[in-house]
């Protein structure tokens, strides 16, 4: 919605006029030379974190790694690659393995990097070999610490355990709904195990303390559900409303997960409302899906000269074998032609998607 949702400083977004003034800080030093508008944002992050004093600051690549204007940081405590997944393919490359190359990039001599998640996809691709191999090219190498061997993240009833090797933490759920948050979450603890080069504090992260950070994370778009927005006064009273920015192959087989809990929950029937920029495989993103939507309707990104038109999108889509598969003219209208009155609702496909549907 806000270009200052990209910059937290000691847990605020940054002000509006804190944002113009590091921008126009780095504007006058840049000199009108070439600059994208990703790197000269990424510079005045890097102005705006330089004068907050602050224990820890996060980075998030851009777009692969290797050449991302967030790679500039020579020794930083660790690095995390997350699940990899085919995106950016035209930058990246098309196959898991190139872009696990492209991901694995960030990593330093003698830094350790937390491996998260990985997909049968991505290990059948050889993600883990990529790593290992980037790793062998640094010197000292870079220590891998990776799921499923040195640590794991996994639900336990209600509860999810982190285990570290011989460690084992029993905490929170986060409260993000899916799965894949369990993994999130896990690789999170893990980076800080490895900083801190100390076990987990278990009486921090006990169910019981309202202090616990897994409880507090709020991260918009991703699963999150509408209660008061505008947009929820077309819905009838029995109709949820729910938002998630995932858009390629991964992000759809997790969200096929929440799917497939959500139907073992209730009865319920799921209508889908997608549109998408085209730069992303819209058909490996809702391949996974298609076993538990009732309607879909596809439709375009208002003021966004990327996103594929409602008639472009249904046309790449409908081989897939949706029973229900039409066009809208935009979120709203989709919502209006819903006729079921207790139906579950997910708008979803692009987070410039969402961002209209917030604003």
């Amino acid at each position: 919605v806000h270009p200052t949702e990209r910059i937290r400083l000691a847990g605020e977004l940054i002000s509006t006029r804190a944002l113009v003034d590091v921008l126009e800080e780095c504007l006058a030093v840049n000199r009108s030379e070439p600059i994208t508008f990703f790197e000269m944002l990424t510079a005045a992050t890097y102005l705006a974190m330089s004068r907050v004093p602050a224990d820890y600051a996060i980075l998030e690549t851009g777009m692969g790694g290797r050449l991302d204007a967030t790679n500039v940081v020579p020794d930083p405590l660790c690095t995390i690659i997350t699940t990899i997944s085919k995106d950016h393919e035209k930058f990246l490359g098309d196959t898991l393995d190139r872009i696990a190359f492209e991901k694995a990039g960030i990593m330093k001599a003698g830094v350790p990097c937390i491996i998260g998640y990985q997909t049968d996809d991505a290990i059948d691709a050889g993600v883990i070999n990529v790593f290992h191999e980037v790793s062998k090219s640094l010197s000292p190498e870079a220590k891998l610490f990776r799921y499923g061997e040195n640590w794991v993240s996994r639900t336990q009833g209600d509860l999810m355990q982190f285990r570290w090797q011989e460690e084992s933490v029993v905490t929170s759920h986060p409260n993000l709904v899916g799965p894949h948050q369990i993994y999130n979450a896990g690789a999170a603890l893990a980076a800080f195990r490895v900083i801190k080069n100390r076990p987990i504090d278990a009486e921090f992260l006990s169910p019981q303390n309202p202090k616990n950070p897994l409880l507090t994370i709020h991260w918009p778009g991703r699963l999150q559900r509408l209660n008061h927005e505008p947009i929820c006064d077309l819905l009838d009273a029995d109709q949820e409303l729910w938002i998630d920015g995932a858009h390629n192959d991964s992000a759809g087989y997790f969200l096929a997960q929440q799917m497939k809990q959500w139907r073992s929950k209730d009865d319920k029937p799921l209508h889908l409302i997608v549109a998408m920029v085209n730069r992303k495989n819209p058909k490996d993103f809702l391949q996974p899906l298609v076993p538990y939507v009732k309607t879909l309707q596809v439709t375009q990104i208002e003021n966004e000269a990327s996103s594929y038109t409602a008639d472009e999108l249904f046309e790449r889509i409908k081989s897939l074998g949706f029973q229900n598969l039409s066009t809208a003219e935009n979120a709203e209208m989709a919502i209006r032609n819903i006729q079921d009155k207790n139906a579950r609702i997910l708008i979803t496909g692009s987070l410039y998607f969402l961002g209209t549907i917030l604003s």
